[in-house]
């Protein structure tokens, strides 16, 4: 029989992760003579690693969790050390960005979900590595780490999206890029950067289409370098963000890696995975091809 671990975020999604797991249980039960499904709910910032450490110890395979992208990179993070290709993760999401979904599905459907998570319905994914931490969506650098730290206090009275948008535009102001020494494929590049991302997926920050040609399963990494941009020019080009045309800009360039390095002459960013602040730099950063195995309704396709 199967064992498949659920674990739940009490808090992500103002609480609306909670209120959905006695749904998400009564699917699990009226299948219970295939899998035997466990609920547990974390407790505070990286339980969820642990529970996922401790679990897969006690000879569990099968994970899924309910939340957001930073749940999700809790997860992949108590994993990725015991990494092999029986593990199979899932993401059920209700957080307040949820970008890895839009980059995994055309069109995310709870039903849809559960059915591939019982009828063990997988795709094959890279991971991306930064310093000793995984991520399975993004990695950035710069301006987004005071964003976050804005939005964290936002969303206590605005929905996440939204409260993104508004730390965006106020940090696109005040924000004052440093200098950055960036090493992508063997070649440097320096200078004053507002944004660097790695990522594996094509989004951030509750559906912003930075990287819209990034493939979370062709084992490389799209990465995003934003210059210094004009205050005026920023705010105009928002819109950008979201449209998948932030390349129109001058100030903006697309390239698809296998692995980079960023160091900050005059200072250190903070180390942004998947919506959690982990360090600082320096870091360095590769693509794992084939990584990890995620549950996906395979009738979904573009």
């Amino acid at each position: 029989m199967r064992k498949i671990l659920v674990i739940v975020n009490p808090v992500s999604g103002n609480g609306k992760a909670l209120k959905i797991m006695p749904d998400i249980k009564s699917f699990f039960n009226t299948h219970r003579d295939m899998i035997e499904a466990d609920f547990k709910i974390s407790r505070f910032k990286d339980d969820i690693k642990l529970i996922a450490s401790t679990m897969y110890d006690n000879g569990y395979r099968e994970f899924v969790v309910i939340g957001g992208d930073g749940s999700l990179s809790e997860l992949v993070n108590g994993l990725g050390p015991k990494m092999d290709n029986k593990i199979k993760i899932g993401v059920i999401p209700y957080g307040s960005g949820n970008d890895f979904i839009k980059s995994l599905f055309n069109q995310y459907k709870l039903n849809d979900q559960i059915k591939a998570i019982i009828e063990d319905q997988t795709q094959l994914l890279d991971l991306g590595k930064v310093n000793e931490f995984y991520y399975i969506n993004s990695c950035t650098f710069g301006i987004d780490g005071p964003i976050i730290r804005m939005t964290d206090k936002l969303k206590m009275k605005l929905p996440g999206e939204i409260a993104y948008y508004m730390s965006t535009l106020k940090e696109g102001v005040a924000f004052r890029p440093k200098i950055v020494r960036l090493t992508i494929d063997g070649e440097v590049l320096k200078g004053e950067k507002i944004l660097i991302a790695f990522n594996n997926g094509k989004f951030i920050g509750g559906g912003m289409n930075i990287t819209p040609d990034a493939d979370l399963s062709d084992g490389y990494l799209n990465v995003c370098v934003i210059d210094d941009v004009p205050k005026l020019k920023f705010v105009r080009s928002i819109k950008k963000v979201y449209s998948g045309r932030l390349s129109d800009l001058d100030e903006v360039s697309l390239r698809r890696i296998k692995n980079g390095s960023i160091e900050v002459e005059n200072g250190s960013y903070d180390i942004n995975i998947d919506g959690n602040l982990v360090g600082q730099t320096p870091a360095t950063i590769k693509i794992i091809p084939n990584a990890i195995r995620v549950f996906k309704n395979m009738e979904d396709k573009e």
